[in-house]
């Protein structure tokens, strides 16, 4: 069957005109489901002896007794297909350390996507500062589904929406999104660091009911989270950090509430620049003192952060939610505890583009180097290029400096490069996908 399948998908490669690429399928009682790549272009398969419930079908094959159909890959197709393979629905975090991604391709996402799955790891992917626009969550959501579809459907996945007010939650939480990340430091009132005595003394007389008690909970006292921790909280730092960090725990507690009331699973996480240890504590200790159920806290700290080893002890000792950590490079992530592994999420974006750009640099140097000068000037990186030899460019990204200003310049060389881009990836997904397995460290 499997010849006369690769026979039957080189007709309609014909009928469509295209190169079409099918690495997989999904076998169910009555229809079998497989996707279908070409140059930045996605389809999907289907064999029944029934007409599929699915739209704009482009191509119809008689195949031994059955029929094949191709559809496009839009969303709303996509989710008629989540309907009937349940690896394609997105689920909230489990046990296994979450990685939340970002890619510009919905085919690199698939390659990372089985990158992470064969690592153990459960993967998300999603929007950062959508500010709810529809179309830009509908089109992640699509390269969710995508990237799970062609991926394999090996493990669960989540789709993530991270935003700077929780009122952006509303349309993500429309189209099932599973994780909401917003970002806190906005919400900080900062000025209370720098309020003179009087100013704080005045605010002190303002405060209502609900910061006394827990202003109460923390000035003057001390707790112990091992021989060399301890975290104390004297009257006037008390005072300034319950300023400064009690609004965001009323906006998470707002959004929390909303994201109840749309009866959905989800999971909420806040994201932070910088976040001392006394605020981690007194942050994760309020909000389950309100019922907040938060399950992942970005505290800004990252490799050689002295800060690091208490805020994991933190999260150990409370327990409840993970520790969230940005990572560029996953050769280069600081030393995290073995166990729990669920108390870790990371978040990457642009984690596969850098793989995609050594593999052209071994095939086009000149087309590499156009692409990384663009980047470097985008970003404001200066770097002679022209003294690099051609055969040490696929290591070049190694330098921190050139990854970071090529993973920020990859929406703006997809915009203007995509076709090329595509091209590329279509021609060498698997060097590629070997790649992206050997840089998260998989046999």
């Amino acid at each position: 069957m499997v010849e006369e399948l690769r026979q039957g998908i080189h007709q309609v490669a014909e009928r469509l005109g295209q190169e079409l690429r099918c690495s997989l399928a999904f076998p169910g009682r009555d229809w079998v489901f497989f996707p279908l790549e070409s140059r930045g272009v996605q389809y999907f398969g289907v064999l029944s002896t029934e007409e599929p419930p699915f739209e704009g079908k482009l191509v119809t094959l008689s195949f031994q007794g059955r029929k094949l159909f191709v559809f496009p890959f839009t969303l709303d197709n996509a989710l008629r297909l989540r309907d009937v393979i349940p690896e394609l629905t997105p689920t909230t975090l489990c046990k296994e350390v979450s990685w939340g991604v970002v890619e510009e391709s919905p085919v690199l996402l698939s390659l990372v996507f089985g990158a992470l799955w064969e690592k153990g790891v459960f993967p998300l992917s999603g929007t950062c500062a959508a500010e709810g626009k529809r179309e830009e969550l509908e089109k992640a959501l699509r390269s969710s589904l995508w990237g799970a579809f062609a991926g394999g459907g090996r493990g669960r996945f989540g789709v993530f929406s991270q935003e700077r007010a929780w009122q952006f939650f509303k349309e993500a939480s429309s189209l099932g999104y599973t994780a909401y990340i917003l970002e806190g430091e906005e919400h900080i009132r900062k000025e209370a660091f720098t309020w003179e005595e009087a100013q704080l003394k005045e605010a002190f007389f303002r405060l209502s009911s609900r910061e006394k008690e827990a202003w109460k909970r923390y000035c003057d006292r001390s707790f112990r989270f091992s021989r060399d921790f301890v975290l104390s909280f004297p009257e006037e730092r008390c005072l300034r950090m319950l300023f400064a960090y009690f609004p965001l725990l009323d906006i998470l507690e707002e959004g929390f509430a909303f994201l109840e009331s749309q009866d959905i699973p989800f999971d909420l996480g806040v994201s932070f620049e910088k976040l001392p240890p006394e605020a981690h504590f007194f942050l994760a200790e309020e909000l389950h003192r309100r019922g907040v159920d938060f399950h992942v806290l970005f505290p800004g700290a990252s490799e050689g952060d002295s800060d690091l080893p208490f805020h994991t002890l933190l999260a150990r000792t409370i327990g409840g939610y993970r520790l969230g950590f940005s990572c560029r490079d996953p050769k280069s992530l600081p030393p995290f505890p073995e166990e729990p592994r669920g108390m870790l999420h990371l978040f990457s974006a642009h984690l596969g583009f850098p793989v995609l750009l050594e593999v052209i640099a071994l095939e086009d140097p000149d087309l590499f180097r156009r692409l990384l000068e663009e980047a470097l000037e985008a970003s404001g990186v200066s770097f002679a290029l022209e003294t690099v030899p051609d055969r040490e460019l696929p290591g070049i990204l190694e330098k921190s400096s050139l990854r970071n200003a090529v993973q920020n310049a990859t929406p703006l060389l997809f915009a203007h490069h995509r076709e090329t881009l595509e091209a590329y990836l279509f021609a060498f997904e698997s060097e590629i996908a070997q790649k992206i397995r050997e840089r998260l460290c998989l046999q």
